[in-house]
């Protein structure tokens, strides 16, 4: 419909009220002609990291190492360890640097002479050893002991360090009895 001249002013206001119809017929019908699209990133960072055990949580104890039971001990008596009675599992990040440290135990502060299984006051001097030959005592690098120090392979799958133990000979045997030590692994990483 064209504007007619009746007035000035309402000739504008008529001619601008008849535009915005006029536009809004022409607008937006809420139906999208073109495609927009946009992308996003997915990410994962893997950072070194270990699991202690075999298992999905961290296990609460490595078990224990026997000696088994014995009546005289004339000669040493050698043991080694197995998963679930005193080796150490672990589950890490593919290439971490892990260093396994043994504390001394309960019942010395030095390992270079010797840990001690204990009955009260009584004694039974042992030690854990890194190798089957015994020649490499484990400890915490501090203690008298060397800490052991590996990068966790490729691959990632558990891997079983062994702990090797021996009972040093002694007579006269101290008095019947359980004779214990805890021992405490750190993992560092």
């Amino acid at each position: 419909m064209p504007c007619r001249a009746h007035s000035l002013v309402v000739t504008r206001l008529l001619c601008l009220t008849v535009a915005m119809h006029a536009w809004s017929a022409c607008g937006d019908t809420g139906i999208n002609d073109q495609i927009v699209s946009q992308s996003f990133q997915l990410r994962a960072e893997i950072v070194p990291g270990c699991l202690l055990g075999a298992g999905g949580s961290d296990a609460t104890s490595f078990g224990s190492i026997s000696f088994g039971q014995i009546s005289t001990l004339p000669s040493n008596v050698d043991a080694a360890s197995t998963p679930d009675n005193g080796s150490i599992v672990l589950q890490c990040s593919p290439g971490t640097a892990v260093t396994l440290s043994l504390n001394a135990g309960l019942n010395t502060g030095s390992v270079a002479g010797g840990r001690y299984l204990a009955r009260g006051a009584e004694r039974l001097r042992y030690q854990l050893y890194q190798d089957a030959a015994r020649s490499i005592i484990w400890g915490d690098g501090s203690n008298g002991g060397t800490r052991m120090s590996i990068n966790f392979p490729v691959g990632g799958a558990t891997q079983t360090y062994t702990v090797y133990a021996r009972l040093f000979s002694v007579s006269p045997l101290p008095s019947a009895g359980i004779y214990t030590d805890t021992v405490t692994v750190t993992v560092s990483y």
